[in-house]
This record gives C-alpha cells, structure tokens and sequence, in this order.
C-alpha cells in the first residue's frame, strides 16, 4: 500500500489543528533530534492516513478494501503516537484533548455506529484520563493520569527516573513481531517416534541425518570424512492431507529432545505492499540469530508451505514475484547458517520449481498400506479396555485393515473412536469388527485420491500411521 505524501498537505478536517501547532513547537525545541524527528515523522503519518479515512468516506468507493486497510494502520499508528507523545511531552495533554476532539466530531457526524471516529476516540483510552473518558471539560492543568515520575530527558533511552511500565508499554507496540513460535509438546502430542507406526524409511532417515548430526556430531563428522554423508538441510514432506506430516516432524522434535520453531505462516501474510517480504526475512533472520546464538542447529518447520512458496508461473503481481525470490534467499543464507529447514505441503505441483529444488529431500507421505493400518489400530485400541477381545484375534484385525485401507491416518483415528461409542452403545458390549463396519458406513470421512498429491508417476510412497490421543 503505498501513501502519497499530497495526501498530508493542506489538511482541514480531523485531528485538533490547535494541539498539533503546539505539538510542532515542542518538537522543534526538543533536544534530542532523532527522537524528535521519529515523533514528528509518526504525527505526518497519522495524518495523512486520517485524510484518507475521510477521502475514501466521502467517496464511498473500495469501502470494503482501502477504507479498510487504512483504517486498521492507522488506528495501530494513532495508538502508538500517543503513548510516545504522553511520555515525552506530557503538560500537552494530547491524549486527552485528541480523546475530546474525536468525541466532538464523532457527535457531529451523527453518532453513527460504523464511524471511524469512534474508533479512533476508543484507541486512545489507555492514555487517557478517566475526567476525560466521563466527557469532562480538559482541564489544561491538570495532572495526568499516566506521566513519567520525573520529567522525560532529552533521551529517552537514557532515562533512569522514569516510569517504567509507561516506558515498556509504548516500546512493546513498536518492538517488531515475532513470527517463529517455538514447539512445545503437550498431552496430545507424539512422544517421539514410538508414537508412529509404519514409514520406517524415514524415522530411519531423520535419526540418521538429523538426530543424529545433532546429539552425535563426533560421528556425523567420521561419516561424512569416511564416507561423504552430509546432514540434509532441507526437508520436504508432501502428500494427502491428514497423513502425518505435520505429526512425524512433531514426532522428531520429542525424539531429539531439541527445540523445534514453526513459522507462523498466518501471522507473517500481510496485503500491505513488501509486508509479506519483509515479514519472511524477519522470521528467517531470527532463526539464523537462534542458530548462531546456541551454536547449535536450529530446527525449522514450515507447514502449509505452499501458501507462500507458490508458483511464480501461476501468479504474476510484482509483490507476489518479490515474496517467492525473497523466500529463495532467506532459504540459501538459512541452510547457511545452521538451520535445518522442514516443509510441508499437500500441494506439491503447487510449488515454485526454484522453492522444491532448496530441498535435498522430498518424501511422499502416503495414504498407510495394510501392514501401517493394523500397527496403527492396534496403538489407537490398546488403552480401551473392551479392545482386549478384538486385539487378541489377528483374523478379525486384518479385517478390520482391509475394510480401512485407503483412508488417511487421520481418518482411521476417528473411525476407530466411532466404532468404540457403537460398542458402548450395544450396552457397553466388547468392541468388533461390526462396530467398525458400521462407523464406516456411517462416517463422512472420505478417502483421498493419492494421485492429486503425487509429484510424478515414479514417486515411491512411504507409509506412516500414527495416533491422536
């Protein structure tokens, strides 16, 4: 979203013209520069995102996108501006007088519900006095509610009198987001590989090329002399959805016994300009920082993948072109810089050429064969007591597996709990393979065509199965 600066110029509507001059001269007069300058730089911002508020109000076109967009920014920036503008200049009063102000033209405006003033006035209630909040007349000598014990040095940084709480809350609004969320195992979590049944092929892989290199790096170091292996930098997980791709990377983060960060794909997407760009070397900087800081691999994760890695084919915005070449780079200088990168996706053709080649390993993870099914059954049965029965008959198990192959892993949990509350419901009889018959005709869960989630024809699939608790 980019803001003509014409938009700032020669403003007659809005914000308190009066606080604003008074606001200019103690921004001239302040003797810390920079700081003044940031605040004065912020205070032309806010304005001239307010004159487009009432642009696009007065014309009443893209309400619902740029009206919309403007808005949300500039009531986070309106927020910001006046807790640095309270714990700088606090005799001006400006949340106050700005409070009162909007509260004036939202009465004028006719009080609508949907007004932009309201909301404007509303963001400044954490600055602002409770005279004001009960529509009070400004006292201009008053004391403030919120103030710095001593009066603000010319460095703010640099002050040790000052209230810190104040401080802290205005600085935390302009610390930059965090879009790496460390993994942290709960109840429901896999505790470690003994929580997956079948793909035995790739627990092999991740303990021989990742745990491996990382609690026995001795070893990784003779077989790499002895032999050429290198620890693969990244690794690409793709099939059906409900598979298990997410559950075994979940899996290898209990196994090692090691952190594990997910890039909060949701968090970092932005329909602001360069945002989403810039937002992906964020996250992929702050785990280079993790990596260097620990001296230790840092562990990656990036589930959805596709919905930033897509096809540049398939798209061709110029912000969009931008976010797939800054993914590239952050990808090069993190596998770099010790960071083991983890994708998943179940939209592999999806992805750019270019992202899928960044990755040493691709593994397709498929729908469980017959043997994965009957390992995965019998971890889902074992701690129901009416299982007993139908877990000591192998004949009645692989029936069990004949009638469920072809469903996902995840699909094969919740039909195995719908068999259970049929038996339950047969007066809280044993559970069979009549009970599983009938939560397969009565279930909505449906089996996935392997072959949309296939990269090509010779792709060898794994089979996993696993358990949700």
């Amino acid at each position: 979203m980019k803001i003509s600066s014409n938009y700032s110029r020669n403003i007659t509507f809005g914000y308190d013209k009066e606080l604003n001059k008074e606001l200019k001269v103690e921004l001239a007069q302040h003797q810390d520069r920079t700081w003044a300058r940031n605040i004065s730089s912020l205070n032309s911002y806010c304005n001239g995102l307010e004159a487009n508020l009432v642009r696009y109000e007065k014309s009443q076109k893209d309400a619902s996108s740029k009206y919309h967009d403007y808005l949300d920014v500039f009531l986070t920036a309106k927020q910001m501006l006046a807790g640095l503008i309270e714990i700088t200049f606090d005799k001006l009063h400006f949340a106050d007088r700005e409070y009162k102000h909007y509260d004036d033209e939202f009465i004028k405006n006719g009080s609508r519900e949907k007004d932009w003033r309201k909301d404007a006035r509303e963001t400044l209630v954490d600055w602002v006095s409770d005279e004001v909040k009960g529509s009070a007349p400004v006292e201009t000598k008053k004391e403030p509610t919120i103030k710095p014990k001593e009066q603000i040095s010319s460095n703010i940084e640099e002050t040790e009198n000052s209230d810190s709480s104040v401080v802290n809350s205005v600085m935390s609004m302009l610390a930059p987001k965090s879009f790496l969320e460390e993994f942290k195992p709960d109840e429901s979590s896999p505790k470690g590989f003994s929580s997956v049944a079948g793909m035995t092929d790739l627990k092999r892989d991740l303990e021989e090329g990742i745990i491996q290199f990382v609690q026995n790096p001795e070893q990784s170091k003779l077989d790499f002399e002895e032999y050429g292996k290198t620890i693969p930098k990244g690794l690409l997980l793709y099939g059906p959805p409900g598979c298990g791709k997410t559950y075994i990377t979940q899996a290898l983060a209990s196994e090692i016994q090691f952190p594990m960060y997910m890039l909060n794909i949701s968090k970092m997407g932005s329909h602001y300009i360069n945002m989403t760009s810039k937002n992906l070397k964020s996250a992929f900087d702050e785990a280079i920082k993790i990596a260097e800081k620990t001296d230790r691999p840092c562990i990656l994760f990036m589930d959805e993948i596709d919905s930033i890695g897509f096809d540049r084919n398939s798209r061709m915005e110029p912000d969009d072109l931008k976010q797939v070449a800054t993914m590239l780079q952050a990808m090069d200088a993190a596998k770099n810089s010790n960071v083991i990168i983890i994708g998943a996706t179940n939209k592999f053709n999806l992805l750019d050429p270019a992202i899928r080649r960044r990755f040493d390993n691709r593994v397709f993870v498929d729908v469980p064969d017959n043997e994965s099914i009957k390992s995965l059954l019998e971890k889902t049965l074992y701690p129901m007591r009416k299982a007993e029965a139908l877990l000591s008959s192998p004949d009645d198990i692989d029936a069990i597996a004949k009638k469920l192959n072809g469903y996902s892993n995840d699909s094969i949990c919740k039909i195995t709990r719908s068999a259970a509350l049929n038996a339950m419901r047969r007066n809280r009889a044993d559970i069979s393979v009549e009970d599983f018959s009938k939560a397969i005709e009565t279930t909505t869960e449906e089996k996935p065509d392997r072959k949309m989630y296939m990269a090509d024809s010779k792709t060898k699939p794994n089979k996993m199965g696993f358990v949700i608790d």
